[in-house]
């Protein structure tokens, strides 16, 4: 198994790298990797993993490259209704690994939550994410927007919007991606679903009010189910063609 690590740029210098505190405690006591071990590194510009060969806890040298894991043709943003934090944790290490580009969450009209995020909570979900991209194989970690009211979200997203809507019984997820857009941007209620209103304020921003099928799924369920739907549909969860 590589061991994966986010680096800043500002942390690779000429041939070296160093490592954070935290990173150098992860890997001499958690891990207890010795000098010689190799591990990968990436800092979401180079788009291939360094592989970096440990002169001690707190740095390394780079002794070659490794691939990546290929990043979605498709700029998939996702909406979800922000959640209660065992909730929507989740919610932002499944959409990382499943491969979206940015995850906006959004206070809508029956959001339990409804006090936006402070400046820790969201350097925690910045930890979430960059932990879920060295896991995953990404070499990119999904942007996190500033939490929004859902009739800002709409007026800003852009591509095909695509909302998720329980009392929607016939347009489907596939139907709202013919013509294979570019860009898609989702949303996801939250417990209790979107209000007609806002599915018709979705509506009237050209949005594709999309079912999800017959079952009623939560809500930190549905978000990730969502994205992987619209990555399939357009192709980007398969290997690529000149694939070994």
């Amino acid at each position: 198994m590589n061991h994966r690590f986010w680096v800043s740029t500002e942390q690779i210098h000429a041939e070296e790298v160093a490592f954070t505190r935290d990173q150098s405690h992860q890997l001499r006591s958690v891990l207890r990797l010795r000098p010689g071990d190799r591990v990968h590194v990436f800092d979401g510009a180079a788009p291939c993993d360094r592989v970096v060969e440990l002169v001690d806890a707190a740095r390394g040298r780079i002794i070659g490259e490794s691939p990546q894991a290929s990043e979605p043709k498709t700029r998939l943003v996702v909406y979800p209704a922000l959640l209660q934090r065992d909730k929507f944790e989740p919610v932002l290490q499944k959409l990382t690994e499943i491969g979206v580009a940015a995850i906006g969450p959004v206070i809508t009209g029956r959001s339990l939550v409804r006090d936006a995020p402070d400046e820790q909570r969201y350097s925690r979900w910045r930890s979430i994410v960059r932990e879920a991209a060295e896991q995953s194989g990404r070499g990119v970690l999904p942007a996190l927007l500033p939490t929004r009211a859902l009739t800002v979200a709409l007026a800003s997203a852009e591509g095909t919007l695509v909302m998720a809507y329980e009392c929607e019984r016939h347009h489907q997820v596939r139907d709202a991606l013919v013509g294979r857009p570019a860009e898609v941007a989702v949303f996801v209620g939250p417990e209790g679903g979107f209000t007609a209103e806002e599915a018709e304020a979705a509506e009237q921003r050209s949005a594709h009010v999309v079912t999800l099928g017959q079952r009623v799924l939560r809500t930190e369920t549905a978000s990730p189910v969502l994205a992987a739907l619209v990555l399939y549909e357009l192709g980007d969860l398969s290997w690529p063609e000149d694939s070994p």
